[in-house]
């Protein structure tokens, strides 16, 4: 991981969708809703996203009339938020998992493909060079081959070891490129994705080794969260205004349980640690030649009560710490999420990522006055919300 060239010219302001399956989504739902009503999303120069943060970046791109003016109205917004509900109303992982069990499709194609014409339909069937061209959507997935962070995007798709080509010539789907990018392991093994050194628009770095072409040919990828679950490499190296919202997993405490739960352990702490490296690094630099406004699943909006005004909106309407965490603990899965589910997450992320963006937005960038804070599902309150978590089905799997 090397750090960003201090000679690089920054411009304009990038959004990062972490993964995290549906609550993800969900949780990045609300909180695009309220960039939305911030006129934060019109000023947008590229969406970096990752895994359930790349289904939700697949349904933006897809869904709504860019380039943006100003705001989506509220229709559009309706009509957006319905489709995305829609999604996560569905399973993605169960039947593309269950069908490889089947001994006349061990020859067909794998999950990946499977949950990718599963997400096709949302995504209206189209190619990637159908994207917006502003702002430019980066579907992140991991390179397993070379080691490094691949991008699905609308004109290039790529990275700096295996090279570039044309993603017209490539003819994928945002289907694909989202499932792929959402291809969590070990549940899902890695697309196939064979390449020719001539299809390529420009060679990468590792051209210098002499098994570039058969490296190639056997190229592999996987979910963009096991080389950053945030989504923040392609957006923290050339933007001034860095918006983060991590939709991942909370570290949770456990007494140890024997050697075989130890074996995932190793993994879940060294998880852990490189997303909190990349958070600390992000935040140290945040002033200098860059502003960042980081905001989480499991905080709360009294995370950034130190900061904000004492009668902030988001303060009273917002869930408390407590809740927060709850919140944090819900599965990162990609089976059906319930309405109350749904309507929990789109309301947390809201009133989280007002509450960061009023404690840590440039003044540049802010609106004045201070749009009014309306809470999506005010039926679901903290009284509410707390008596769900009673039930199983909002604990992690």
């Amino acid at each position: 991981m090397t750090r960003p060239k201090r000679t690089i010219t920054r411009t304009g302001s990038g959004l990062c969708l972490s993964g995290g399956g549906y609550r993800a989504t969900l949780f990045h739902l609300g909180a695009a809703r309220r960039l939305n009503e911030l006129d934060l999303l019109g000023d947008l120069h590229a969406v970096s996203s990752v895994s359930g943060g790349s289904l939700f970046a697949g349904m933006l791109a897809t869904h709504l009339p860019w380039p943006l003016v100003s705001s989506f109205s509220r229709p559009e917004w309706a009509a957006f938020e319905q489709a995305v509900q829609r999604l996560c109303s569905q399973d993605l992982r169960t039947r593309p998992l269950l069908s490889r069990l089947a001994p006349w499709n061990w020859l067909g194609p794998g999950a990946v493909e499977r949950m990718a014409a599963l997400l096709d339909p949302h995504y209206g069937g189209r190619a990637l060079h159908d994207l917006p061209p502003a702002p430019r959507f980066l579907l992140c997935a991991t390179d397993l081959t070379f080691g490094v962070n691949w991008t699905f995007s609308r004109t290039l798709s790529g990275d700096y070891q295996a090279g570039y080509l044309d993603s017209e010539c490539l003819k994928m789907p945002p289907a694909l490129a989202a499932a792929t990018s959402a291809c969590f392991p070990p549940l899902f093994a890695p697309l196939h994705h064979p390449l020719k050194r001539r299809d390529l628009r420009r060679a990468g770095k590792a051209a210098r080794d002499p098994r570039y072409e058969t490296l190639l040919r056997d190229l592999r990828l996987n979910d963009g969260g096991n080389y950053d679950n945030m989504g923040l490499e392609p957006i923290w190296k050339a933007h001034e205004l860095v918006l983060v919202s991590d939709g991942g997993s909370s570290f949770d405490f456990w007494a140890d349980k024997g050697p075989l739960w130890r074996l995932s352990r190793y993994v879940s702490v060294l998880d852990a640690q490189s997303r909190a490296l990349r958070r600390r690094w992000l935040m140290a630099g945040s002033g200098g030649s860059y502003s960042a406004v980081y905001w989480s699943v499991d905080a709360s909006v009294h995370t950034y009560a130190r900061r904000l005004p004492r009668d902030a909106a988001c303060l009273s309407l917002g869930y408390s710490r407590e809740t927060g965490a709850l919140i944090g603990r819900i599965r990162t899965d990609l089976n059906r999420f319930s309405p109350e589910e749904q309507a929990i997450l789109i309301n947390h992320g809201y009133t989280v990522s007002d509450a960061a963006l009023q404690a840590y937005l440039p003044a540049s960038r802010r609106p004045a006055p201070w749009p009014s804070l309306k809470v999506p599902y005010p039926q679901f309150d903290e009284t509410r919300a707390r008596a769900l978590f009673s039930g199983t089905r909002l604990k992690r799997l």
